[in-house]
């Protein structure tokens, strides 16, 4: 779908700690094998921050930058895979009434790690139907910590990171134009995280979760040829179709922002598939964060501002997956890069 004067205002992000990956494999927390293979740096460690504090505060940031106040801002919508600082809670509430108020809806959006950039579509489409709307906070948090994850074991070909990035959109305008957006799923992929059978509470089938053994199952029956076949289909779907509507080529992108998800699946989901280098990705900043949740793209486009890698003209392609299975693509255009780090605003 293509997009008639919708902006990103402004980006904030929270990582809080870092733990170093060397040190995990040292003291038997990380396997080394797996190290070599997925090339993570450290891993952002919130603490005691829990993960809607850890949105407030990069949704205050964005806010702060966005040239919008509180007033303008007609939808907030927060996108996460697990546990926000409470049971049976609202956090897309929280965050609302800690850093806009008002009286917008405010929603929990449950799209897996394809959270953020489904609801950037969603606010967008909300926006263009609303034309007395300005605004709308899109933010995404996740903490990946025990008893309910081991970040370095739960899952394969990834860590899990802890952290927070916001985008505020705009219909007044904003460092990057949105030119394109796209969105595909195949919900016969499902069952890979789901593994067999419900249970009737949470976390019942025992602590840390295994989600390797959910999808060594799946892998098994359905056959891993086919598997990576139909995630390369939607992925690459969303990315073809964004950049038609865009009306751009893949080699006029400056800059590609990913999941921070292990270097081989990095290599293999993205870069041998759409032909290109590692440096015009965020991968070198998403080995130092790890995989965090729905929030690896808004997370990379502000590194991106704040490293002064973005220039005028320049088309960002911003892109990734989730569970379920779904794939969303966004193409920008950057107006003019922001001038918030070099005011001091890191």
């Amino acid at each position: 779908m293509r997009w008639n004067e919708m902006y990103i205002a402004a980006t904030g992000s929270c990582f809080p700690e870092r733990d170093d990956c060397a040190r995990a494999v040292a003291e038997g927390r990380y396997d080394a094998q797996e190290h070599e293979r997925n090339g993570y740096r450290s891993i952002s460690v919130a603490g005691e921050m829990s993960a809607a504090d850890m949105a407030v505060s990069a949704a205050g940031q964005g806010l702060a930058r966005s040239g919008h106040t509180g007033d303008d801002i007609g939808l907030v919508l927060h996108a996460d895979v697990h546990h926000q600082g409470q049971d049976h809670w609202t956090p897309a509430s929280y965050i609302q009434e800690r850093v806009t108020g008002g009286r917008a809806p405010a929603i929990e959006i449950k799209q897996g790690s394809n959270g953020g950039l489904a609801g950037l579509v969603l606010a967008l489409s909300y926006l263009s139907a609303h034309t007395g709307q300005d605004a709308a906070l899109v933010t995404a948090a996740d903490k990946f910590c025990p008893p309910a994850y081991d970040r370095y074991r739960s899952d394969k070909w990834m860590v899990l990171g802890d952290g927070a990035s916001a985008a505020v959109l705009s219909r007044r305008g904003g460092f990057a134009r949105v030119l394109a957006t796209a969105m595909d799923s195949d919900p016969g992929l499902e069952e890979m995280y789901r593994g067999s059978g419900f249970t009737d509470a949470p976390f019942s089938t025992g602590l840390p979760l295994d989600l390797r053994e959910r999808k060594r199952e799946y892998m098994d029956r359905l056959g891993l040829a086919e598997v990576a076949l139909r995630c390369s289909v939607g992925l690459q779907n969303v990315v073809k179709e964004a950049l038609g509507d865009a009306g751009t080529d893949i080699d006029d992108i400056a800059r590609f922002v990913f999941p921070n998800v292990g270097r081989s699946l990095v290599q293999w989901d993205y870069l041998d598939a759409f032909g290109i280098d590692e440096e015009r990705t965020t991968w070198e900043w998403g080995s130092g964060i790890g995989h965090a949740g729905a929030g690896d793209q808004f997370g990379g486009l502000d590194h991106l501002v704040a490293a002064g890698a973005l220039s005028a003209g320049d088309r960002v392609v911003l892109a990734g997956s989730g569970i379920g299975f779904s794939w969303a693509c966004a193409v920008l255009e950057i107006v003019e890069p922001p001038t918030w780090h070099q005011q001091g605003d890191a």
